[in-house]
């Protein structure tokens, strides 16, 4: 298949988030996430999907790598991901695929760069667009909150 002919992909990965909260579950009354529900009727809704690890880092590394927290070594949050690791960024990027994250990364570590920046070579494999921070969360001090490009 073509590039031009795959589909676009979109992962949305949230944090501290329970599965009744999108009305695409059928579980939402307040219809509070109109745009997550639209999405999904037109897309892929995994609904019996589940993390093995309850902590943001780990769970995150899994989902980029798909193995085991145990085996890609984000065992706990502060721990990087290896610039080395097979992540689904570069397994999309093989395939012909532009690759893009927005959003709280948080498997990086670059002390005295500055709040939440993430190098290049540790973007686990996004090259495209990077609009991210490796930032523990995002919400507290919305004014504050810097994405690096």
């Amino acid at each position: 298949m073509r590039i031009s002919e795959a589909p676009n992909i979109l992962v949305f990965f949230t944090d501290q988030q329970r599965w009744d909260t999108a009305g695409c579950y059928g579980e939402n009354p307040m219809g509070l996430t109109p745009n997550l529900d639209a999405m999904a009727a037109r897309g892929v809704l995994c609904k019996r999907a589940f993390t093995a690890q309850p902590v943001c880092a780990p769970a995150r590394g899994c989902l980029q790598t798909g193995r085991y927290a145990t085996d890609h070594g984000v065992w706990r949050n502060g721990i990087p991901l290896p610039p080395t690791a097979r992540t689904l960024a570069l397994k999309l990027a093989d395939a012909g695929y532009w690759t893009g994250y927005i959003g709280k990364w948080h498997l990086a570590e670059a002390p005295g760069v500055g709040p939440g920046y993430v190098p290049p070579e540790l973007r686990g494999g996004y090259r495209d667009l990077w609009q991210a921070a490796n930032l523990l969360e995002l919400a507290s001090h919305p004014h504050d909150l810097h994405l690096w490009g």
